[in-house]
């Protein structure tokens, strides 16, 4: 004889079965962890990128070579030969780079210093250059050519320098990298002080 299931053990076994296909379809929850930057996690990324400038900056005033930074260029005051000789003369901060007779053809631009009996850097164009000899003629305006020797000339001009460029400059004497120094110093202090600091802002 067969036995018959009774109404209310018939649906506890659907409910039972719909829940064992419900289990067996459901899959573990993939979680995903986010970073959270918080303000302090800010504050020393700031400081680590403050701290890397301060150690950039800080290499070409205690090593020698003329301020060269790590990337091979300097910044120096010169004259540049954008300028008629007959109008007043201004100096600019312009990029240079160590110079190599390798790396001269005419037309390039290298640093001259005290030219028309003066005491600053010039930006004279190269016009001819007779290595065999050890010189090489050199102009400010396209007209008055100037010989050289090949050995006086340590820097090449690169361009005049960006606002970077300037700050880098400023930094390389002992003056402007203690201003520089100081100025990063406050900065992060000012922030540590009106964003980090919880005792503050209780």
């Amino acid at each position: 004889m067969t036995d018959f299931m009774t109404t209310d053990e018939l649906i506890r076994q659907l409910y039972k079965q719909r829940d064992s296909d419900i289990g067996e379809k459901r899959q573990p929850e993939k979680t995903k962890k986010k970073i959270k930057f918080n303000k302090k996690t800010i504050f020393w990324i700031v400081t680590g990128i403050a701290i890397l400038h301060i150690l950039f900056i800080t290499l070409p005033l205690v090593l020698p070579n003329r301020g060269i930074n790590l990337l091979g260029y300097a910044n120096v005051i010169a004259i540049p030969n954008t300028q008629e000789l007959d109008e007043e003369l201004y100096q600019r901060v312009v990029t240079v780079h160590p110079f190599d007779i390798n790396d001269i053809e005419v037309g390039d631009k290298v640093i001259v210093f005290g030219r028309f009996s003066t005491e600053v850097y010039w930006v004279e164009t190269v016009v001819e250059i007779r290595e065999d000899l050890g010189e090489m003629d050199t102009s400010f305006d396209g007209f008055i050519r100037n010989t050289v020797q090949i050995e006086d000339i340590e820097l090449k001009f690169v361009r005049e320098s960006s606002f970077i460029g300037v700050i880098y400059f400023t930094s390389s004497n002992l003056r402007g990298y203690l201003v520089m120094l100081s100025t990063h110093v406050l900065i992060l202090g000012l922030i540590h002080y009106f964003f980090i600091n919880e005792k503050r802002k209780k």
